[in-house]
């Protein structure tokens, strides 16, 4: 049984304790960063989408990915031990079936409390977020983009765009327009800090000028554009691009 009251506030980035009943696949990281067993996941979950289609089933599966890395950036910012667990050998990601779309969660095996202190420095904070995307998150992005047959800096693009979602969140539970803005600021600031190299790139993927606009829905809100799309529209006829789409 998992230590519930440890993940209480990064529940949000859809990490859980324990196994889920109705997990239809639960793999270890390790095994998804080797491209056969990425392929078996995505192949189910495209069927599970109602697609044949592995490069939507990639994409969306990065979004829920993007989950793990908000849990990190959180974690590093608040000095909380947990963000040690955030290993690739202590980790599973699980596809669940609901009733409606299937959603992803990721299992922590061992909880227990690792070493890190942050003293406040913003070079700390982007040097371990760094060992982070590149001993974790790109190993898993690399058999994702060779399975789905995907540019991997597509695949960091849709990381970002939920990372970007988290931010947005917490900036509107801020106190304070100088709150919000430090938010963002330290954000920006750690994503802005990593090398090409951390991702296997030749640029920094994360490295995004955030851009708005007014979404033509109402109330006609200013909302930010997507890295990316989301692809989401080919999954429902009539479902249409998001407000926030850069197609449109």
């Amino acid at each position: 049984m998992g230590d519930t009251g440890k993940l209480q506030g990064i529940e949000r980035f859809y990490i859980c304790p324990e196994t889920a009943k109705n997990a239809v696949i639960t793999l270890p990281l390790t095994e998804l960063c080797m491209p056969a067993q990425a392929e078996h996941l995505l192949t189910t979950y495209a069927s599970m989408l109602g697609t044949e289609d592995k490069r939507i089933a990639a994409a969306i599966l990065c979004s829920w990915i993007a989950g793990i890395c908000g849990a990190k950036y959180a974690l590093l910012t608040a000095a909380d031990p947990l963000a040690d667990a955030l290993r690739l050998d202590n980790l599973s990601v699980q596809l669940i079936r609901t009733e409606g779309y299937p959603e992803f969660a990721f299992l922590i095996h061992d909880q227990g409390e690792g070493a890190y202190d942050q003293d406040g420095n913003g070079k700390e904070l982007s040097r371990e977020l760094g060992l982070f995307y590149s001993s974790v998150v790109r190993p898993v992005i690399a058999a994702l983009a060779e399975a789905s047959q995907t540019r991997a800096v597509m695949l960091w693009k849709q990381i970002y765009n939920q990372l970007y979602t988290f931010i947005e969140e917490d900036a509107l539970d801020a106190s304070s327009t100088c709150s919000r803005n430090q938010i963002h600021s330290q954000f920006q600031a750690a994503l802005w800090e990593l090398e090409p190299e951390v991702f296997g790139l030749r640029s920094n993927p994360l490295r995004i000028t955030p851009k708005f606009r007014t979404d033509p829905d109402p109330p006609h809100h200013t909302i930010s554009v997507k890295a990316t799309c989301c692809l989401a529209y080919k999954l429902r006829a009539d479902h249409g691009y998001c407000g926030g789409c850069p197609i449109i």
